[in-house]
């Protein structure tokens, strides 16, 4: 596959221009200091674990329970809805996969937590994909930031292009509220980490 011009750091880059636009500063004007944070660190995450050298995939990130479907034996059988494919990290993937996964199974009404990153059912996931296909412990600390980026970018960057504006606003609500501050406190790659003997 040839190389994406659309990389993280393009839309990072994008979602802080953004912010100095007349449209921006309106959209962001409570929460413009947040996204510079949340924005920076990213970047600076980003840049320890080297993830600019992760090798490149055709990724979809929307892996809502709605988005595919799987035949009686459990292959995939089917997917649609491409508007968020890119070419990366195969991480970027792993925080819908983690939805997926989950008990809690698809809502209507739905927000982005953290917390299925955390759950046993997708460490049981995680543990079986890598006994076929190795991960890297530092694609392991990426999944808090593949997290992050899907924030900053999908709900708060684009979240208006996505959803209904009800909706849209609902999350973004969200995102400074709930989502962008449970980063650091909940998610741990330790334990992820140990789970998959690291």
């Amino acid at each position: 596959m040839p190389t994406s011009s659309k990389t993280l750091k393009v839309d990072i880059d994008h979602l802080l221009h953004a912010l100095e636009t007349e449209e921006g500063k309106y959209e962001h004007r409570m929460h413009e200091d947040e996204i510079k944070k949340q924005s920076a660190l990213f970047l600076e995450n980003c840049e320890k674990i080297n993830a600019d050298a992760f090798h490149k995939i055709p990724v979809f990130v929307d892996w809502n329970i709605g988005n595919f479907s799987v035949s009686p034996s459990f292959r995939l059988y089917s997917r649609w809805d491409y508007d968020w494919f890119r070419m990366d990290s195969r991480m970027l993937d792993f925080y819908f996969l983690s939805r997926v996964v989950s008990d809690i199974g698809d809502r209507t009404v739905f927000s982005y937590y953290i917390g299925p990153l955390m759950e046993k059912r997708f460490l049981l996931f995680l543990t079986a994909y890598h006994e076929v296909y190795p991960l890297e412990e530092k694609e392991i600390l990426f999944l808090k930031e593949a997290y992050r980026f899907f924030i900053l970018n999908y709900v708060i960057k684009d979240g208006r292009y996505f959803f209904h504006e009800i909706f849209a606003s609902k999350l973004q609500k969200e995102a400074y509220d709930i989502y962008l501050p449970s980063i650091e406190k909940d998610f741990n790659a330790d334990i992820i980490l140990k789970a998959l003997n690291f």
